[in-house]
């Protein structure tokens, strides 16, 4: 219970000194770092990753590890940013270099780490208009992982990319792993969560403290609160569309379902991710979409945008 306090304690504080101005902004492209929930193909194109498969039974589909588009290629989509979207994420990429999931000779390589070095190694330099995403971390809980290491891992990402010429950055904080159909109801649900918890409790911090330094001082990090949105999919699933939170699709159609497989969304639930970023970053929500947040409070109770600025330190902290 004491870590549900400081987390609940922390975001709260959080929430309370930063900016309260919604301020829409024009971006040239998207540019994604992170694992599965994020990868749109690159495990697939990469040598020695799993060729696309067009078998409709097939549980990941064509090319995701889900049934359809994840939520960054929402985001880009003509109908939310429309911008060009380039995507170095990759499924079962841990938040250091390496990626145990990943077939030999790649799993020392196409970590959260290494997409970013290769990245900044083969393009020199981020477009200060571009929009950064980073979502990782659940892939070290699998693997036993500490969340400090974690934690301080995506936020020693972030500022590489600030210090190739990054300013922007939506960063997602881990869902409840807890409630995936893998853990629920099983003895290791408890220590999902709290890791879940404990992880994006300390990359707040870490994030925090980041932007409250001179040198990066004047770059924008938001956070799309994907542990609380997940969280309310399952608690009010009518309202979302959802008819099954526990279980997953297993190949089967996926209508209805909130999970793919064992832990990974469907894509119903990436485009709600999708349409919560929007107004993360501060970008005008269609109306539909603008009615569904209102509706289930995360705007008004959690607001749609948290922007890390130098006020925030002294309140982590205390």
């Amino acid at each position: 219970m004491r870590i549900k306090q400081i987390i609940a304690a922390l975001f709260l504080c959080v929430f309370l000194v930063l900016s309260t101005a919604v301020l829409g902004h024009s971006y040239s492209s998207i540019l994604a770092f992170g694992d599965s929930l994020s990868d749109n193909g690159f495990y697939q194109g990469y040598p020695g990753g799993t060729p696309g498969n067009t078998n409709p039974n097939d549980i990941y589909g064509f090319k995701y590890f889900t049934n359809g588009p994840v939520w960054v290629e929402y985001l880009a989509d003509p109908s939310h940013l429309n911008v060009p979207l380039f995507d170095m994420a990759y499924g079962g990429a841990t938040t250091s270099g390496d990626n145990p999931a990943a077939p030999d000779p790649y799993k020392h390589v196409t970590g959260l780490q290494w997409q970013v070095d290769t990245y900044t190694s083969v393009y020199s330099a981020v477009p200060g208009d571009a929009l950064v995403t980073v979502w990782a971390g659940a892939n070290d809980f699998f693997q036993l992982r500490d969340y400090e290491t974690a934690a301080q891992n995506v936020t020693s990402a972030v500022q590489k990319l600030a210090d190739a010429g990054g300013n922007n950055f939506l960063i997602s904080f881990l869902p409840d792993i807890g409630l995936t159909p893998r853990f629920l109801g099983t003895e290791f649900q408890e220590s999902a969560t709290l890791w879940s918890e404990a992880f994006n409790m300390l990359l707040a911090a870490d994030l925090a403290v980041l932007a409250s330094t001179p040198e990066y001082g004047d770059i924008n990090i938001y956070t799309l609160d994907a542990f609380t949105l997940l969280r309310d999919f399952i608690a009010n699933p009518g309202f979302y569309g959802f008819t099954d939170v526990s279980t997953s699709g297993n190949g089967n159609p996926p209508e209805g379902y909130l999970f793919w497989d064992g832990v990974h969304p469907t894509t119903a639930a990436h485009a709600l991710f999708a349409y919560y970023a929007m107004g993360a970053i501060g970008v005008p929500v269609p109306e539909p979409v603008t009615i569904l947040l209102l509706g289930i409070g995360v705007v008004g109770l959690t607001g749609v945008r948290r922007r890390f600025s130098k006020r925030a330190q002294g309140c982590i902290h205390t």
